[in-house]
């Protein structure tokens, strides 16, 4: 275990491994991160095969009418979603999987499966959306494709909460995403490329506001935390499911178990000593619910 930013990482978290997978293959626990990963890397040998707009990918990538490829505008709905999809097989490709994979981990531990998916979908649809309007309205034109445009999000995301975390060879997270999203703003300036430009602003506002609204990156205090996450509770309903509400009500009551009871086991014992010496946020989440469904217990017997 090693500490990030004043957070706990464990080795499971740090290879995008998780606790609460979406399913297993053999013994590896697919979670959002590495079914995204996966489904671009089976992208790039698609992409080799058929050529840069094939017939199956030319049928994904988000573009303006002056392509004759079909548009959002011309009714093809469902590029706004799958844009992402078609990756460019390169060696830029292959570290761009490997970033994602390393930082979506990071940010999948920290949201929870649930919300780092409703994250990358809101990633995916709301810059979509936004230039597709644009295109209608001022005739914009251009074209994006492939996991860039998300992986700067959750790049931006991961520096706004672990702004001090330091990359290779010791350079903050937020100058590395700062360098990073100005250089593509520079490129699309200067190829007056404005629709990859709308592109890469509101990935950028969607991602400062998501993982604010999810509670998150509080140093922060000049983005705004909208509504619908920023309470709790009934004030929380448009943000949080009815199992998030559950689990935290659930992680209050921790703080309420003893430090010894009789009917605890030696593995409660050890989570409690855990929870004494280095705070909740040491847990993982399966060790989390252990100690919920403890004093559940401990509460019913009274």
């Amino acid at each position: 275990m090693r500490p990030l930013d004043g957070i706990a990482v464990y080795p499971s978290q740090r290879f995008g491994y998780s606790d609460d997978p979406w399913f297993r293959i053999g013994g590896f626990p697919v979670s959002t991160t590495a079914f995204v990963v996966g489904l671009g890397v089976i992208s790039t040998i698609i992409w080799g095969i058929e050529g840069r707009f094939g017939p199956i990918f030319g049928e994904l990538v988000l573009v303006s009418e002056n392509y004759q490829l079909g548009s959002v505008v011309e009714g093809d709905i469902w590029r706004l979603a799958t844009w992402p999809i078609p990756n460019e097989p390169d060696i830029w490709t292959i570290i761009l999987f490997a970033i994602f994979y390393m930082l979506g981990s990071q940010i999948e531990s920290l949201l929870g499966r649930w919300r780092f998916a409703f994250f990358l979908i809101a990633l995916t649809l709301v810059p979509a959306v936004v230039v597709t309007a644009v295109e209608a309205v001022a005739g914009t034109t251009g074209y994006v494709a492939g996991l860039r445009m998300v992986e700067v999000g959750v790049l931006v995301a991961f520096a706004a909460q672990y702004a001090q975390a330091r990359f290779w060879p010791g350079i903050p997270g937020w100058v590395i995403a700062v360098v990073i999203v100005g250089l593509d703003a520079l490129q699309a300036l200067g190829n007056r490329n404005w629709f990859a430009l709308i592109v890469l602003a509101c990935t950028v506002a969607v991602s400062l506001l998501g993982i604010r609204a999810f509670g998150y990156a509080a140093n922060l205090t000049w983005i705004p935390k909208l509504s619908f996450a920023a309470g709790s509770g009934q004030s929380s309903v448009g943000a949080r499911s009815s199992r998030a509400r559950r689990r935290g009500r659930g992680r209050e009551h921790l703080r309420s178990v003893p430090i010894r009871d009789e009917s605890a086991t030696p593995e409660i014992d050890a989570l409690l000593d855990q929870v004494s010496s280095q705070g909740l946020k040491s847990l993982s989440r399966k060790q989390r619910r252990q100690l919920e469904a403890h004093a559940r217990r401990l509460r019913r017997h009274r």
